[in-house]
This record gives C-alpha cells, sequence and structure tokens, in this order.
C-alpha cells in the first residue's frame, strides 16, 4: 500500500492539465504533484489548476531534460516566472554555482588588461554549464523563455561549441 502517490504532469498540455489532474484523483489518492517540461514555451499555468483538482502541493518541477534539471519546488520563483517578471533568486543561484569569486588569477589579469581565448575559453565554459539561454533569459526580468527561439538557441550552442573545437585545437603560442 503506497503512502504517497505522485502525479506526474506534463506542463506542455495547458488548460488540459485540470482535467486530467481530477480524472487522476478520482482514481488514486494523490500526495504530491511533479511538473515537468517548464523548459519549453509552458510556463505551468496549467500546474495551478492541477494542484487545485487534487488539493495536493507540488515537490519538483522539471526543466529539462538531465536529473541536474529536476529540481525542488519553490514558489515564489514558480510564481514570478509565471508572471513574466523573472528569477533573480534562481539566476544569483547559477552564477554563484560557477564560483566566480574564486578566480583570483583572472581578476588580477583583468585589471592589467591582459585577457586570453585561455580564458575566453573558461568562460565560454561557465557559460555552457550555466543551462540553455533561454532559461537564464528566463530567469531575467522582462525577458521570457520564448526571447530566443528553439532554433536560434541551439545554433547558438553550435556556434559557441564550434569556437570552443578551434580553441582546443590551438597550441599555448
Amino acid at each position: 500500500q503506497p503512502d504517497n502517490i505522485v502525479y506526474v504532469m506534463d506542463a506542455s498540455i495547458g488548460q488540459a492539465c485540470e482535467a486530467q489532474a481530477k480524472a487522476f484523483k478520482d482514481k488514486v489518492d494523490v500526495a504530491s504533484v511533479i511538473v515537468t517540461k517548464l523548459d519549453g514555451h509552458a510556463k505551468g499555468g496549467g500546474a495551478l489548476s492541477a494542484v487545485a483538482a487534487t488539493k495536493s502541493p507540488i515537490i519538483f518541477i522539471g526543466t529539462g531534460e538531465h536529473i541536474d534539471d529536476f529540481e525542488p519546488f519553490k514558489t515564489q520563483p514558480f510564481i514570478s516566472k509565471l508572471l513574466g517578471m523573472g528569477d533573480i533568486e534562481g539566476l544569483i543561484d547559477k552564477v554563484n554555482e560557477l564560483k566566480l569569486d574564486d578566480n583570483e588569477a583572472l581578476i588580477e589579469k583583468l585589471k592589467h588588461g591582459q585577457f586570453t581565448l585561455r580564458d575566453m575559453y573558461e568562460q565560454f565554459q561557465n557559460i555552457m554549464k550555466m543551462g540553455p539561454f533561454s532559461q537564464i533569459l528566463g530567469m531575467i526580468p522582462g525577458f521570457g523563455t520564448d526571447f530566443m527561439t528553439k532554433g536560434n538557441e541551439q545554433e547558438s550552442m553550435a556556434r559557441l561549441k564550434k569556437l570552443m573545437t578551434i580553441m582546443d585545437s590551438m597550441n599555448d603560442q
């Protein structure tokens, strides 16, 4: 006998979320909800309807295809993004994960006007670690996740990877 039945909901189905969640709730005793596919154009407004229909809290959200993209649900950032106000707290967390403050050597080089291709390469790596561009732009107030189309994002990432490959083939001179 399960003690926690989790309803996993696809955010991209939009307004159909409520009816689907209600039908699921009528069959089993839902204790919590996980909302997936919040990395696309879906904002997750249907998730609120699903929560109301199941009378269960959202515990996790999925914002991508990897395990790192599965994160605990936080009310404030979710509502803020839903209203198009971004997620400054999430953006700060992403930047802090990069530990840029630990790079004293780079800061000193920049103070003296020195910035090499190797330094640029490291910064490109940091950008890649932050996640998809559209996800990062979605955290900035005024920019939505649909500010950058999927095609443009893939093209930008491909260009960045190509540039990094070229830099990998260079020697230190």
